[in-house]
Order: structure tokens, then C-alpha cells, then sequence
């Protein structure tokens, strides 16, 4: 394949990924009435100004439920993290038949799909008093995303050579000290990456949210779906509203990009 052809399928790549975005950007600054045309007719930035500072009609500002999905989701990645890191290690050097069957026994409740488990879960938060709390929101997500967690640092401890803890171990370093400060600096890329793929799911999660989140806790998904009601769909809200609550995602990622990017190549490779 010589360098024009490949050059034009990256061409068209780009413009196939990126149109949407393109036509959310320019839906959000579009006037009523011109919805769907590829160049505006009238740019006006009212509909931002309304989600940024609320209207008299009753629309409220974005920023307490952005707050409410940072909350949330952060909660749900550090406990996440905080369990699936040392648990993910030991299924790593913890090489035998039992080992692997507790491991794939965690991905037993990935198995089912999302909505078949939402009465119990219901019934669940209802006899804890945790519906629309942080606590019982996070948890959920919690529990969801502990399976992926233990998976992804899986795949970062096996890339670790072993000899490096067997030194330590000959230098006299206990086995906690030598996964605190051998084995972890090593993986900490593979935590990033792990931390950013679960906040992102917990962000960006619509049906759990708008169950458990009813009136204190509301998170951003049930927020802009709320521009879509049975009389009339606010097209220009929602994409502005859209467009609002990927600038914290897109913060995240602008001070964690070095880190991703050495992740991710770093999970491909074996010793």
C-alpha cells in the first residue's frame, strides 16, 4: 500500500469519527429551527448560557451534577483500586488451579447483563437506605467494575519480571515491602490506565444513575437526558450539556496522557 492510498484511508478515518462530534458542535450553537444543517445558518451561544447559569423557566446549571458524577465516580475508582491492585498481584504470582478458578469466579456477575441485576440491587439499597446517596451509588459501581480492575492489573503484574522480587527477597525485603516499593512504581502506569477506564464507565453510566439518583445525588447522564421530555426534545441543550461534561474528562486525560500512553504499550508486552 503506497503512501497516497494511505494517506486518503486515514483521511476518510478521520472524517468518519470525527463528523459526529462535528455536528454536535455545531447542533449545540444552532438556532431552533435549523437543526441538522452541516454549517449554521445563525450561531447563537444561549443555549450554553442557559446550562451554565440556569434559567427562569426552571433549567438548572450543570455544575451540581458534574460535582455529583466527579463525586461518585471517584469514590467508586479508589475502591476499586484499592482492592483490585493487591488482589490482581496476588492472582498474578499465584499461579495454581484454585487461583484461577476465584479468578474467572469474578467475572461470574460481569456475565449477566446490566439490567437483569437492577431489582435486586433495588431491593438491596431500599432495605440499606442508600438510595439516592453517594454511598449506595458508588458502591454499585463499585461492585461492577472490581472484575475489570483485578483484569487490567492482571495483565500489568504478569508483564513484571519476577527476578526483581526475588532480589528483593535475597536483599531482605518482606513481601509487602517489596510489592510497595518494587512491584508498584512498575505498575503505576497500569494503574492509571486501569483508574481512568473505571471513572470513565462510572461517568458516563445512564441506567444505575437514574434509578438509585432520584432528587439529591442526580449525575450528569440523567441530567441531559431530563432535555428530552414527552412533549419536546431539547436537541441544542442536550448537545451543549454534552459538550460541558466532557471538559472534565478532558482535563483528566490531558494530565494523565503520559502515563495512558505508557500503559497501555507497557500491558501489550511480556517479559
Amino acid at each position: 500500500m503506497n503512501k497516497t492510498v494511505r494517506r486518503i484511508l486515514i483521511v476518510i478515518l478521520l472524517l468518519w469519527t470525527l463528523f459526529p462530534f462535528y455536528s454536535l458542535v455545531v447542533t449545540s450553537v444552532t438556532t431552533s429551527g435549523s437543526i441538522g444543517d452541516l454549517f449554521p445558518q445563525k450561531i447563537t451561544f444561549e443555549y450554553y448560557q442557559e446550562i451554565f447559569f440556569g434559567s427562569a423557566s426552571g433549567s438548572k446549571p450543570i455544575w451540581p451534577f458534574m460535582q455529583n458524577s466527579l463525586i461518585i465516580g471517584g469514590l467508586a475508582t479508589i475502591g476499586v483500586l484499592v482492592i483490585c491492585v493487591p488482589c490482581a498481584y496476588g492472582f498474578s504470582r499465584w499461579d495454581t488451579k484454585t487461583s484461577q478458578r476465584l479468578y474467572l469466579g469474578f467475572f461470574i456477575l460481569r456475565m449477566f447483563p446490566s439490567i437483569a441485576l437492577l431489582v435486586p440491587w433495588y431491593f438491596i439499597m431500599n432495605s440499606l437506605k442508600l438510595m439516592d446517596t453517594y454511598t449506595g451509588l458508588s458502591f454499585i459501581y463499585f461492585i461492577f467494575q472490581l472484575p475489570v480492575g483485578i483484569w487490567l492489573m492482571k495483565g500489568f503484574f504478569d508483564t513484571i519480571p519476577t527476578e526483581l522480587e526475588e532480589a528483593a527477597w535475597i536483599e531482605g525485603a518482606s513481601v509487602f515491602q517489596t510489592f510497595r516499593k518494587v512491584i508498584l512504581p512498575l505498575a503505576s502506569n497500569g494503574v492509571a490506565v486501569t483508574a481512568v477506564f473505571i471513572f470513565i464507565y462510572c461517568y458516563i453510566e445512564f441506567m444505575y444513575a437514574s434509578i438509585f439518583s432520584r432528587t439529591k445525588i442526580v449525575t450528569l447522564p440523567p441530567y441531559i437526558a431530563g432535555f428530552a421530555t414527552a412533549w419536546e426534545i431539547h436537541f441544542q441543550l442536550m448537545l451543549s450539556a454534552a459538550l460541558v461534561s466532557i471538559i472534565p474528562m478532558a482535563i483528566f486525560f490531558f494530565l494523565i496522557q503520559r502515563y495512558i500512553a505508557k500503559g497501555l504499550i507497557g500491558g501489550a508486552l511480556k517479559y
